[in-house]
């Protein structure tokens, strides 16, 4: 990666854990820039496909089980849900289209990327901070069901474990290592102890620190 002054925070986490939340908290205390559709919408240009189309493959590729509980709450619960017929994608074409925008953006800007392996695609980025973020099943079925006003507390449970599994096979397929383990990233907190506030001030405190040590001189012995 070329030489950059940037600072890049990739957060990964578990579905229900707040992720979007702390991301947007610390890009608005911070004034870097949130990235998420532009993400897609990039990806897709470069794949020659409608955005539509690529978040219906980004779907059946990495994220299904993310939107699949809003069907459920838009919906009869019994009823089946069928994703959209789309052209093939594959998933190696929408991961390297998607790693290439993510590299472009870290390149040029202050960022915070949510999902998508960031702390993978971005390794070897000086100003990189990759956190992971994690709660309690309990916890995060709980804030599914309230964030998106699902009666049903089976459904939402149904969408936790389904994302758990399928980041989890991401994550293994194209990063190469266990999701939940530690040493893949600078820092993993527990929202639900934690709490959401408190996330976003360790985090941005963390960001902050790596903003200043890429600003400080470069210094040594001659």
């Amino acid at each position: 990666m070329t030489a950059t002054s940037t600072t890049v925070l990739s957060i990964s986490r578990q579905l229900g854990s707040g992720g979007s939340f702390v991301g947007r908290a610390v890009a608005s205390r911070l004034g870097m820039r949130y990235v998420d559709r532009e993400i897609l919408q990039r990806a897709a240009a470069d794949l020659g496909l409608g955005e539509t189309d690529l978040a219906a493959s980004e779907e059946k590729a990495a994220g299904f089980w993310d939107r699949l509980f809003l069907a459920f709450s838009g919906g009869a619960p019994d009823a089946a849900y069928l994703p959209p017929a789309v052209p093939a994608v594959y998933e190696t074409d929408l991961f390297g289209a998607e790693s290439r925008v993510i590299r472009d953006i870290a390149d040029r800007f202050d960022a915070i990327i949510v999902g998508r392996a960031g702390f993978h695609v971005l390794a070897g980025h000086p100003g990189l901070v990759s956190v992971r973020l994690h709660a309690p099943r309990p916890w995060r079925v709980r804030r599914v069901m309230e964030v998106y006003g699902i009666a049903d507390e089976a459904k939402a449970a149904l969408a936790v474990d389904n994302s758990d599994h399928t980041r989890a096979q991401f994550i293994r397929t194209f990063a190469g290592v266990t999701w939940n383990d530690a040493c893949a990233f600078d820092l993993c907190l527990n929202t639900a102890t934690v709490g959401l506030d408190q996330t976003v001030e360790l985090v941005a405190t963390l960001v902050s620190a790596r903003r200043q040590q890429l600003a400080r001189p470069a210094t040594g012995a001659e």
